[in-house]
């Protein structure tokens, strides 16, 4: 089945009045820093050079930070029993370590973890656990990455004489906790002025502010030790890497690079990676330690993270890669059979489900994932067990997917989420049908007349005289990239093949020699995975329009300007 032809949206040419506010910018970069909205010259600055100490919110912002922060070291002082409260995913695991190293560097005695098992408890605070909670006399529960939707279970604590802090970043639920403290960014109350950090993200401002407040020691180094989780945590939740995010990011891969933490220098020894950079972090770390809590449990990779000692720290890493695998080969194999069931979508379609007897808990917001990314449309991915339904399901922009779960509340067990993605439990065949029912009614409508290719968008058209290294050197200041900050793509048109070859083991990527007809510059562009689809259709001598990442190949000590194709088109 071939991929579904993608639409390519260039960007809005910058006008002339930008031009002349910064006219000794190279007019490539200008176009960049127009298309992230950095308007201003500290605008531009922020972004190109985050400052640790500067970019970032002070924690006490939040409304109730410090009554969070004194609750917390009434605790330490009266050796209370704490429980971090967390979650399975790489955002809830290296949240619960931020909380956790935290506080036993303020001298927490008695303090535990407790991640919820994904395949038997789902997401968020269970009344069964609280309940265990109780018995194993814990004072206090402090919530990382979940606990703003869990009213009930709250109340039941409370009930329990458990005091709970809500440290969380999902979206606002109808009816707010009634916590000791609540810190959420998200909701509509908070005053904290950055709306997008991850679960990690709030976890480190209420261990900043914990730290900060530490009369008896300095912990200003050992704060900046924690963001390689920090920076982790983030990315693998796609949080925007924008404003404050940008900031924890920028010097979390600073950290993660030189980690002194012996799981992680073993995962990214797995990694092979030289330098990791966000793309390595999203597709090398975070899926490892993910595979823990899709495949069996969280708390290897939290031990992982947490650990000193390094044979236990090569043993766990040498699990998760195994899990991992395992993970890889199950997620293909739903793939398969989903895209089966959904066939070809046509336009009527607006939002695409599949479901299968069986299927993991832990593994179908993969696979929604990648259907979203595929069709360019909302995908819910149910794995069906008895009679209960449990789904993940990913969406686009247009469509807000926790927004409509709300909607269709009354056939569902429970559920929650971002915009973007969202799980959810139904119990009963009954409630599984007036569920789709409702909630494709709700996608005709929200996204009537909204079309749904996938679409590739552009920073700007260039020459490939253009297209050198003062702009490579200007690219490496626009990193980290991410969810908001897209690695740029750039388009040249009419390009002229003078040569082409395949390479790779079974020949399966293109190599071209392309000419650009207005400059008379060639240069060689890659084109990965293309072979199949182009080989036949390209020959020498014809004209292509080409979308393109532009960086640097290193190698042998030589360093060379790379070209690797995203898309390519036939001119005229």
């Amino acid at each position: 089945m071939g991929d579904m032809a993608k639409k390519w949206v260039i960007k809005e040419k910058y006008g002339l009045e930008w031009a002349e506010k910064f006219p000794e910018v190279n007019p490539i970069v200008l176009q960049l820093l127009f298309n992230r909205g950095l308007d201003t010259q500290d605008k531009i600055d922020r972004f190109l050079g985050p400052d640790y100490l500067r970019d970032q919110n002070d924690p006490f912002l939040f409304n109730e930070m410090r009554v969070a922060v004194e609750r917390i070291f009434k605790a330490l002082k009266q050796k209370e029993k704490i429980v971090i409260y967390g979650d399975y995913d790489a955002d809830g695991v290296t949240a619960t370590a931020v909380l956790n190293i935290a506080l036993k560097r303020l001298g927490a005695e008695k303090l535990k973890i407790y991640i919820p098992n994904r395949l038997t408890e789902g997401y968020g605070m269970k009344l069964e656990a609280v309940d265990e909670l109780a018995k194993d006399g814990t004072n206090l529960i402090i919530t990382v990455d979940c606990g703003i939707a869990n009213k009930a279970e709250i109340a039941l604590a409370k009930e329990k004489g458990i005091e709970v802090i809500v440290s969380d970043h999902h979206s606002e639920p109808v009816e707010i906790p009634e916590a000791w403290a609540v810190i959420c960014p998200t909701l509509k109350r908070e005053i904290y002025p950055f709306k997008k950090l991850a679960g990690v993200g709030v976890a480190f401002k209420l261990a900043q502010a914990l730290l900060r407040s530490d009369q008896t020691q300095n912990n200003d180094a050992f704060e900046k030790w924690l963001l390689d989780l920090v920076a982790i945590g983030t990315i693998a939740d796609s949080m925007p890497i924008l404003e404050e995010n940008r900031t924890l990011v920028k010097w979390g891969l600073i950290v993660l690079n030189k980690t002194q933490r012996p799981g992680l220098k073993e995962l990214i020894g797995l990694a092979q990676a030289k330098e990791l950079d966000t793309h390595g972090v999203a597709f090398q770390i975070a899926p490892r330690l993910n595979a823990a809590g899709r495949m069996d449990h969280a708390n290897t990779a939290y031990e992982l993270l947490v650990t000193e000692d390094e044979a236990e720290a090569l043993a766990i890493s040498i699990d998760l890669n195994q899990k991992n695998q395992a993970r890889q080969k199950a997620t293909e194999e739903m793939m398969k059979i989903s895209l089966e069931q959904i066939g070809q979508p046509d336009d009527e379609m607006k939002i695409l489900f599949s479901c299968y007897d069986g299927w993991s808990p832990g593994l179908v917001g993969l696979a929604a994932g990648k259907l979203c990314d595929k069709f360019n449309r909302p995908v819910i991915v149910f794995g069906k067990s008895g009679d209960e339904y449990v789904a993940s399901g990913r969406s686009v922009p247009e469509f807000d997917i926790t927004g409509a779960l709300n909607e269709c509340r009354e056939f569902l067990a429970e559920f929650g989420g971002h915009e973007q993605a969202c799980g959810l439990t139904i119990v009963g065949e009954n409630n599984y049908q007036k569920f789709k029912e409702k909630i494709k009614a709700l996608a005709t409508e929200k996204l009537a007349g909204v079309e749904l290719l996938p679409r590739i968008i552009i920073e700007t058209e260039m020459t490939l005289k253009e297209a050198n290294w003062e702009i490579i050197d200007a690219l490496e200041r626009f990193e980290p990239f991410g969810e908001g900050n897209r690695e740029p793509l750039f388009v040249t048109k009419k390009l002229r093949v003078e040569e082409i070859n395949t390479m790779g083991t079974m020949g399966q990527h293109l190599r071209f020699g392309l000419v650009d007809a207005n400059t008379q510059v060639l240069r060689k562009f890659v084109g990965f995975g293309l072979s199949g689809e182009w080989v036949e259709k390209i020959k020498i001598g014809d004209r292509v329009d080409v979308v393109y990442e532009f960086g640097v190949n290193e190698w042998n000590g030589n360093r060379e300007l790379q070209f690797k194709i995203v898309d390519l088109k036939l001119g005229e």
